[in-house]
């Protein structure tokens, strides 16, 4: 008999918990332990764009060579925003048919002296000026989270 050690990484382990139903749920849980599965919040998992990449799976930035060289920083921070923002709603995406559905964002302020985060707001259906359909957020705690540690990404998106 031939025994054949299986390795599966914790963030593959992770992602099979957070997809599976409650038969895959519980399967993982016996062969991983259930502690491995606890307490598992996207705000401690992402802390990152790196994180964020290993979470969704997505290719590092492309190089947006084509682009105009005054432009390319904003084209980098919106991808990676994109890709932080898939990150953090852990596969949620808005149904903009639905008016009843919260969908929030950041909201800035930018003044002389300082370019920070401000509040967060949701609109059922519409995107805000600036916020973009793929850059709003399940929650009003994911919103806020990712405005204050993604501070300087959002920078290049709204001052670039």
């Amino acid at each position: 008999m031939c025994i054949t050690e299986l390795k599966v990484s914790k963030v593959n382990a992770l992602k099979a918990h957070r997809s599976a139903d409650k038969d895959g749920k519980l399967l993982l849980e016996n062969l991983y332990g259930k502690e491995v599965f606890q307490n598992q919040d996207v705000r401690d998992r992402i802390k990152t764009f790196e994180d964020a990449l290993t979470e969704t799976g997505r290719p590092n930035v492309p190089d947006f060579s084509d682009v105009p060289e005054d432009m390319r920083a904003y084209f980098v921070a919106q991808y990676k925003m994109s890709v932080i923002a898939e990150a953090l709603n852990e596969g949620w995406t808005p149904d903009w048919d639905n008016g009843n559905e919260r969908k929030w964002i950041a909201w800035f302020i930018m003044s002389p002296s300082a370019f920070a985060f401000y509040d967060s707001c949701y609109d059922d259906s519409d995107a805000l000026a600036g916020s973009g359909s793929r850059l709003c957020f399940k929650s009003e705690a994911l919103a806020i989270y990712c405005a204050k540690q993604f501070l300087d990404i959002w920078k290049d998106i709204q001052l670039r």
